[in-house]
């Protein structure tokens, strides 16, 4: 069966009749023609599926569990690989994200806060690195700093002052400030524990093949190509049911969802919405939901420039896009409208009011900012400019595109010109200066607590605040927030930042999308994905 994505024009036709209150069943067929002009965007078509080359071949016997990503290009190891590595099940971090994103012990037994800075963590016993060495406290005390001289950011949110290892198994960690999420921010995938001795002896080779924990241990990595993993025979918890893992780099939804169906993969790790009924016919095959609870998809602003910094401008942006459109007809329900910065299954807050559907409010406000049309092509000028964005997104989340050019749409409609620009890595495009908004998909419940979703994404400096939004306001909470270990105050101090959030328009909520997963019913382990998609490859996964 050929899986081929739906015409943008048949998506955006749809947006339009949902905005005007017109019922699914009236969208016309895909013959409709686009409301958007081709010669608008510089989007290019989402490639359609190619056949797909996989390596790491098993020896005679052997059980090979291969996995589609969307995303493969950062070498696997720690800290800058941190977040794939964990995914893949090469690497852990001292602690983990529950269900509940509570921190729970995970390479660590525990961790006891003997006063307002200072932790003592219990490390779990029996665990090897992929090499046979010993993980105990020397290793992890050599292995967070390492961690903490490679990446600025794992420095600045952990902010520890000393380390001292007690005995084999018990490191006594010393932080500047009070810190009594301290377990939580050792759940960033960037902390994940590596053999320092190892990557020393290695030097730039480890980057590729580095000596981890998890249940799978590197073979081999070529980038945006693949990574093979083989079982870690002496890993502390269950042992993966497969010999070997295959991770294979395929960024369109259309390849994947081909590639499963095909049986050239056994799991998809991220199906778009329009390919759910696809693989809910197929009887080989099973959909892996997870429901908008730990997501976000929003658009960044750059306010580096002078047109951006304009509150008015920005929020006027905001109360041009009709979330209820995009869910229903982009995300084909499978998501709910953004109203924040936080899943509501993770924070809610009373009093925090997103941005409604508003477009004549939204013109009225670019009046005012000074933005009129004054030649009648129905654009808005100041000072002899047109107000006009260039919108970046890509192609690895399939929903993006089609909702770039929805919102491309409805911005055409209270004056504001935008040019779609396709880019293969968003993160490394939204660090230029080149850009006006930028679609983005993130996790947005780091670490367990708000804190460290407003560290990445809203503090002056933040790892991902590519718009440099910078809010005294934003940085008071987060310093009344550290110190405090009442989860009452915490979450009320969460509520206030989420509220400035939204009033400064620091950048655009969209959506909370569903993440799911397609997979063969012959793969086992992996019956209830965790809802934080860092964690996809335990032990006991593998085929039947």
């Amino acid at each position: 069966m050929t899986m081929f994505a739906r015409p943008i024009s048949v998506l955006l036709l749809g947006i339009a009749l949902i905005a005007c209150g017109a019922a699914a069943s009236d969208v016309p067929a895909a013959t409709s023609a686009p409301l958007v002009p081709a010669t608008t965007s510089k989007t290019e078509p989402l490639a359609t599926a190619v056949p797909v080359e996989t390596g790491g071949a098993a020896k005679t016997g052997e059980s090979t569990l291969r996995v589609g990503l969307a995303f493969l290009g950062s070498p696997p190891a720690p800290p800058r690989g941190g977040f794939q590595s964990v995914k893949m099940g090469l690497a852990e971090t001292l602690f983990r994200l529950g269900r509940e994103f509570d921190a729970e012990p995970w390479l660590a037994a525990g961790a006891n806060q003997l006063d307002e800075n200072v932790w003592e963590v219990t490390l779990r016993k029996g665990v090897k690195f992929h090499n046979g060495s010993d993980m105990d406290a020397q290793a992890v005390k050599a292995s967070l700093e390492r961690a903490i001289m490679l990446n600025k950011g794992v420095a600045a949110l952990l902010d520890i002052a000393s380390m001292e290892v007690i005995d084999t198994l018990t490191l006594k960690v010393v932080t500047n400030g009070g810190s009594p999420i301290l377990p939580g921010l050792l759940t960033e995938p960037k902390t994940a524990i590596v053999d320092a001795a190892a990557a020393t002896a290695m030097g730039d080779a480890f980057d590729e093949r580095p000596v981890l924990t998890g249940p799978f241990k590197v073979e081999q990595f070529q980038k945006n190509k693949e990574l093979v993993g083989v079982r870690h025979e002496e890993y502390w918890g269950p042992s993966p049911l497969s010999d070997r893992v295959v991770f294979l780099y395929l960024p369109d939804n259309s390849s994947r969802v081909l590639a499963l169906q095909g049986g050239d993969i056994d799991i998809a790790s991220y199906v778009a919405p329009i390919s759910i009924q696809t693989l809910e016919a197929n009887l080989d095959l099973v959909v892996r939901p997870t429901v908008a609870r730990a997501t976000l998809v929003f658009m960044h602003l750059n306010q580096n420039k002078a047109v951006w910094q304009d509150a008015g401008v920005r929020r006027a942006l905001s109360l041009a896009i009709d979330r209820n459109a995009l869910v229903n007809a982009v995300l084909e329900g499978q998501g709910i409208p953004a109203d924040g910065p936080f899943p509501p299954s993770f924070l809610t807050c009373e009093g925090v009011q997103g941005h409604p559907f508003d477009p004549a409010q939204a013109k009225e406000l670019l009046l005012a900012a000074g933005y009129k049309d004054l030649n009648g092509d129905g654009l808005v000028e100041k000072d002899g400019q047109t107000l006009k964005m260039t919108l970046l997104t890509y192609r690895q989340r399939s929903e993006l595109p089609p909702m770039a050019e929805a919102i491309q749409a409805m911005l055409k409609n209270i004056g504001i010109e935008a040019e779609i620009r396709l880019v293969e890595r968003i993160s490394t495009a939204l660090k230029e200066d080149d850009w006006d908004g930028g679609m983005y998909f993130n996790n947005m419940v780091a670490t367990g607590d708000a804190y460290g979703t407003l560290f990445k994404f809203f503090a002056a400096g933040g790892s991902l605040n590519f718009g440099g939004y910078n809010s005294p306001g934003i940085e008071d909470i987060m310093t009344q927030m550290a110190p405090l270990a009442d989860p009452v105050e915490r979450r009320t101090l969460a509520c206030d930042a989420s509220r400035i959030i939204v009033d400064d328009v620091a950048v655009v909520p969209l959506l909370y999308p569903n993440f799911n997963y397609g997979a063969s019913k012959a793969v086992v382990g992996f019956e209830e994905p965790y809802p934080y998609h860092a964690y996809i490859m335990e032990g006991g996964i593998g085929k039947r």
